[in-house]
């Protein structure tokens, strides 16, 4: 969320930006413009609210003129017509002169002597934007351990929103979230990716984390990034076998050229794993593009392991949400890309243990933010 604040008084800017913060607005979201220069300049800034003093100097240590008016029509006819717009004015007196041209292009006024007037508005119009708000991008991860890593490489800030616990960064020019999961699972992740990227309409889908592997097919450690998605649980139970119905998600042949462009690199794992302090596995291994299938349940049994891996020959990897994801982008009015990548952790069978947890949650958070920079080259 982005916030032009077009304010000249050092006292009243400081109180509307403290207001913003306990918002959860940070301070790099907020631009000040303290003259008529300053807004020219920053005003092809993507702004998604305005707020206005009605008075304001053209220079520095110019004297403040009505240039509320001016301020609103170049907003107005620079074809930000998405932007919501607020004018907290010290100078009540001349709201009636103001007010039909104001509110004509959806610009409410308030008065900065009445504190709790003009905070409940604003708090009005911070929730419009929260449910308006576009992202270029949504990172889903099932676990609080798979999403730390996008901490420690990107800044950011944590927000709620609508109940859906988002950690917002940057990748080169385009903006995302990287999306905790409430829990683990097939129905959580097709649920809250649903609803996500409804309200957020983004044009890239990715999730990043830990998974299993099967033996001969994965090495512990490996990353994998799915080039299809099936969940292993479809289908028909008989008295005595379960006959599986293969519903299959595919990622798309423009974006796997991508990936498989950004993992040609020989230098591709050691870039994953620059800045990782921690156990990593005993033999390195260089990512793959493989295939993945999701189901509900963790698994630490070699018999169910290879029950399933019968079902398709060519399976690397097993998890709990890859499937819902792809299929929820897949299913969505805007089909997003899907970019899902995973670090296999373990091999499905009862020698479990988080030693690498740490490892595969980092590699595959770095994945993702490099493919999604490398998504958007060009673009």
């Amino acid at each position: 969320m982005k916030v032009m604040l077009i304010e000249d008084d050092n006292i009243k800017a400081k109180k509307i930006e403290n207001h913003l913060k306990t918002r959860g607005i940070s301070p790099q979201e907020i631009t000040r413009a303290s003259t008529m220069t300053d807004f020219a300049a920053y005003q092809k800034n993507d702004i998604d609210l305005f707020i206005i003093d009605c008075k304001l100097p053209s220079l520095d240590k110019g004297t403040a003129y009505q240039n509320g008016q001016a301020i609103l029509e170049s907003i107005i006819k620079s074809g930000n017509n998405n932007a919501l717009l607020l004018a907290i004015s010290s100078y009540p007196d001349d709201f009636p002169e103001l007010r039909n041209k104001f509110e004509a292009h959806g610009c409410i006024l308030a008065d900065y002597s009445n504190e709790d007037g003009w905070k409940s508005t604003l708090n009005h119009l911070l929730i419009q934007l929260n449910k308006n708000l576009k992202l270029d991008f949504l990172v889903f991860c099932a676990l609080n351990e798979e999403r730390k890593p996008y901490i420690v490489l990107t800044p950011g800030h944590s927000v709620l929103r609508g109940g859906v616990d988002c950690y917002d960064i940057n990748i080169g020019k385009k903006k995302g979230s990287v999306v905790l999961l409430p829990q683990m699972g097939l129905v959580n992740a097709a649920a809250v990716a649903s609803l996500c990227i409804e309200r957020f309409k983004p044009s890239l889908v990715c999730m990043s984390g830990i998974c299993g592997g099967f033996e001969g097919r994965a090495n512990m450690g490996q990353l994998f990034i799915s080039k299809m998605a099936y969940e292993y649980q479809s289908g028909k139970r008989t008295s005595d076998k379960f006959l599986h119905e293969q519903y299959q998600v595919t990622t798309d042949n423009i974006t796997l050229m991508k990936l498989q462009s950004l993992l040609q690199s020989d230098d591709i794992l050691t870039d994953l794993e620059d800045g990782f302090r921690g156990t990593r596995p005993s033999e390195p291994h260089q990512p793959e593009i493989g295939i993945f299938t999701s189901g509900s349940a963790v698994i630490a049994n070699q018999q169910v392991m290879d029950e399933i891996q019968e079902l398709h020959r060519k399976v690397n990897a097993l998890d709990m949400e890859v499937f819902a994801i792809k299929r929820s982008a897949e299913l969505s009015p805007y089909n997003p890309p899907c970019i899902c990548a995973k670090t296999v952790v373990d091999l499905g069978n009862a020698e479990k243990n988080d030693n690498i947890h740490s490892y595969g949650s980092y590699i595959s958070a770095n994945f993702i933010i490099k493919a999604v920079a490398f998504f958007y080259q060009n673009v």
